[in-house]
């Protein structure tokens, strides 16, 4: 079969059709009806291809031979004693040892097969697994190969390992990881579901916020199931990257629900309990809604971007997630937020919080962990060093330090997707390709070769391109071999003197019978499988058109990508020449990862790219501030090189698991930065002071975010599939990365180049955006301005829109008017 091989006394199964005559050695001089009765008097036998067969499976044989003797065999034989065709045992053994004459003496292991038919009219089993190479397949020939693959492993002898391969084997071994890294990912948003519900409330009896946790998580979950439920609606199917979704949406979603609770709890310190409960939800989504709002709108542009994909599951995966993202927005601002000013009507009925129909009467409003308190003690601190050079040169040249590794490691980081690698560490597929590479290093791909019809005008084209390949391979750079039955026919059909030239084999009279003939002879038989007539195939009789056929061209071992692809391209471009056939390509399953290969990195630029002219838009146009917006950008694009770089230094290359991940972090970097930037630009005071209560309303939310979907990923830098170590190794250097641009970087950042306005009188005064309004801190209270007069010293304003006439009011004229008409 194409490219199978195995190592260390492997056992190696597929499920392709298989139907082999056992033929012996043709007599010539038997008429050719005598010949073909004899030839269909034979029975078929297991194809099972090892050494056992030189001795026929004879144990009497096999257990009384000498050591001399299965050398000689091994080295000598050219026929298989057990069904006559053409043998090269020598292939089949791997790190082979050799004495002076050159023949093998020694070798350290052996490859074993079996090939397994599926008879005519099986039903085939569509649903096998989360596998990416699956072979068609009916129930009975998956129960042989789950068989075969226990008694291999569950077989042992002295000295000997066995290592199985079957059809089904990648579909197993990757359900099994799946099944297992599940667990893991359990664990770690129970993790994160514990730290989301210390971090929402107090630790009382009464304000601990499980109930309010639980509706968050429950609106993600809800958002995931309208986007994967929608996307598969619309036709995209569901693939292996799909599980990565839960990652960007908790990630995403939790970060929102911390903004909106966090803002809830600035409103609550500004008005206390003199606020109505309806008005302090309005109040927090001022500020809330419009990070969001942001955040989610540069999401969703960005994978709508990626949808754009010319990977079809790399765009199922964009449309599924960006429509995920605007379900779960949706959800947070109603859904969400409707349950939080339920559960603070609980607070305020002093309800249990767990056990919400009992009253705690003598509820004591403290925090077991007096956060409050630690945090203004972090703030105090925060202030001083914000406000030192030394703090600030220092972050600075942490940043351009981590920039410059992260060029370094994005320069020399490797483009190259190997399959391999998504086999989890440990398995018995994972030690089997090892094995493979180590005894069998020179044993490539083999990629086949199809045409359409052909006749015997084809056949110097045929000719010609054997010619040419072989030409290739004796370049002994992209090609290792090729096999033809074209080779074996002319051949056969010149030893035999069926054709005294070539020119004979190719005539319209001619080829028909001598294909025939050919195709059963215990030379050709082995070629009936390349085949398919347009009918039946008789001995003794002319060859029907062919319909199908196909040949294989090996390539060597290649090292990456810029040896394998111009490999590919060769060879289809000499197909494509070739005039073998009106049409002709090659296949090997391999491909898939090579085609991978050879546009990755144009998707994954392209798509960066892309999503970030969309986070440049969307944050201009609703933050309406050039400076906050460039600053924004400058964070994602530090965040996004470090990440590169770092996952080479960490060992990782970039492919399609690496780039959706890639992809998926710009999401979560952008909220990071512009949660701050909008809590920098509506804070009032100097640049000093604006970064300050940027990092003081919006900071502990940020960290929070962040935080959670570190926990979330927590347990997976213990899981032995690639897929989910690649998921935690980009996701843990975004959030660290992330944060520190975010929370660090930004806040110096701004404290020296900040936006900052000045009112008529040169005081200070609030930045605002067109989508935004300040809730300012209480204050003592003050006369009314004089008419005429407004924004003076010592004086705090509010500005109100209503029945489009803008109205500006002082907060004692707000509290005087209270439960009334606002004045006009």
């Amino acid at each position: 079969e194409d490219n199978i091989s195995a190592a260390s006394l492997v056992l190696s199964s597929t499920s392709k059709p298989k139907k082999e005559a056992n033929e012996d050695e043709e007599n010539d001089e038997l008429p050719i009806d005598v010949y073909c009765n004899i030839l269909q008097s034979l029975q078929e036998k297991c194809a099972q291809f090892n050494l056992l067969e030189i001795w026929k499976y004879n144990e009497t044989l096999i257990y009384s031979t000498t050591q001399q003797e299965i050398i000689d065999a091994v080295n000598l034989l050219e026929r298989n004693p057990w069904n006559s065709h053409r043998a090269h045992y020598l292939g089949s053994l791997g790190s082979k040892t050799r004495n002076a004459s050159g023949h093998t003496i020694a070798a350290k292991s052996v490859q074993m097969y079996w090939q397994v038919k599926i008879p005519d009219g099986a039903i085939l089993v569509k649903n096998q697994g989360s596998g990416l190479e699956l072979e068609p397949a009916d129930q009975v020939t998956l129960d042989w190969e789950k068989a075969f693959v226990e008694i291999a492993l569950n077989t042992t002898f002295p000295g000997v390992s066995m290592y199985p391969h079957a059809a089904r084997s990648y579909s197993d071994v990757s359900t099994d990881a799946i099944f297992f890294d599940a667990i893991k990912l359990a664990s770690g948003y129970m993790l994160m579901f514990i730290y989301t519900i210390l971090m929402l409330g107090k630790l009382n009896a009464v304000e601990v916020k499980m109930y309010l946790a639980i509706t968050g998580i429950a609106s993600v979950g809800m958002g995931l199931m309208i986007g994967m439920g929608l996307s598969s609606a619309l036709g995209f199917p569901y693939t292996p990257m799909h599980p990565a979704m839960p990652f960007l949406a908790l990630g995403i979603g939790i970060d929102d629900m911390f903004v909106i609770v966090q803002c809830w709890n600035n409103v609550k310190k500004q008005h206390g309990s003199n606020i109505e409960i309806s008005e302090a939800i309005g109040q927090g989504l001022k500020h809330a809604g419009v990070s969001v709002t942001i955040t989610t709108l540069t999401d969703v542009f960005a994978f709508a971007i990626g949808s754009i994909s010319r990977m079809p599951g790399l765009s199922a995966f964009c449309v599924s997630c960006a429509i995920a993202l605007a379900a779960i927005y949706l959800l947070q601002v109603t859904w969400f937020v409707a349950f939080l000013a339920l559960d603070e009507k609980r607070i305020a009925a002093k309800r249990h919080g767990i056990v919400p129909c009992v009253v705690k009467n003598d509820y004591n409003p403290t925090d077991m962990c007096n956060r409050e308190a630690l945090f203004a003690k972090f703030m105090k601190a925060y202030t001083k060093m914000l406000s030192n050079w030394i703090y600030k040169a220092a972050v600075i040249v942490t940043t351009l330090t981590l920039l410059g590794f992260g060029v370094w490691g994005a320069t020399e980081i490797e483009q190259k997707f190997d399959p391999i690698l998504l086999l989890p560490k440990g398995s018995y597929l994972r030690k089997w390709t090892e094995v493979n590479s180590e005894m069998y290093p020179t044993n490539g791909w083999s990629s086949v070769v199809y045409t359409g019809k052909m006749n015997y005008s084809n056949l110097p084209y045929m000719d010609k391109l054997m010619d040419d390949l072989q030409d290739v391979v004796n370049q002994k750079t992209y090609l290792k071999s090729r096999g033809s039955w074209w080779l074996d026919l002319k051949k056969w059909a010149l030893k035999n003197h069926k054709a005294d030239t070539v020119e004979d084999i190719w005539t319209e009279k001619d080829f028909p019978m001598i294909l025939s003939e050919f195709l059963h002879s215990s030379d050709g038989a082995k070629h009936k499988r390349n085949f398919e007539f347009e009918g039946n195939l008789t001995c003794g009789n002319p060859a029907p058109p062919i319909k199908v056929s196909k040949f294989s061209v090996g390539f060597p071992n290649f090292a990456g990508p810029s040896e394998h692809i111009p490999a590919k391209r060769l060879l289809e471009d000499m197909v494509n020449k070739s005039k073998i056939s009106e049409r002709a390509f090659s296949h090997v399953k391999i491909y898939a990862a090579w085609e991978t290969d050879e546009i990755i990195g144009t998707e994954l630029y392209r798509n960066i790219g892309l999503a970030l002219v969309a986070v440049v838009v969307v944050t201009l146009v609703l933050l309406t501030n050039f400076q906050i917006c460039f600053m924004v950008f400058c964070c994602v694009i530090l965040t996004l090189v470090d990440i590169v770089g770092f996952l080479h230094f960490w060992e990782m290359t970039i492919d399609i698991i690496s780039c959706v991940s890639i992809v998926l972090a710009i999401g979560l970097c952008v909220d990071y930065s512009v949660h701050i930037g909008h809590a920098f630009l509506i804070a009032p005071g100097s640049r000093l002071e604006k970064a300050v209560s940027a990092i003081e309303t919006i900071g502990p939310a940020v960290f929070n975010g962040g935080f959670t979907t570190f926990l979330a990923l927590s347990l997976l830098s213990l899981s032995q599939s690639n897929i989910f170590i690649t998921f935690f190794k980009v996701f843990f250097l975004t959030v660290v990365f992330g944060l520190f641009h975010g929370l660090l970087m930004l806040p110096v950042m701004l404290s020296i180049l900040g936006p900052q306005s000045m009112d008529e009188n040169g005081s200070n005064a609030p930045i605002s955006s067109p989508t935004s309004s300040v809730s300012p801190a209480p204050s003592e209270h003050h006369s009314p301005a004089p008419a005429g007069q407004l924004g003076k010293q010592g004086q705090r304003n509010l500005s109100y829109i209503q029945d489009n006439v803008i109205s500006i009011i002082s907060e004692n004229s707000l509290d005087e008017e209270k439960g009334g008409r606002y004045p006009e």
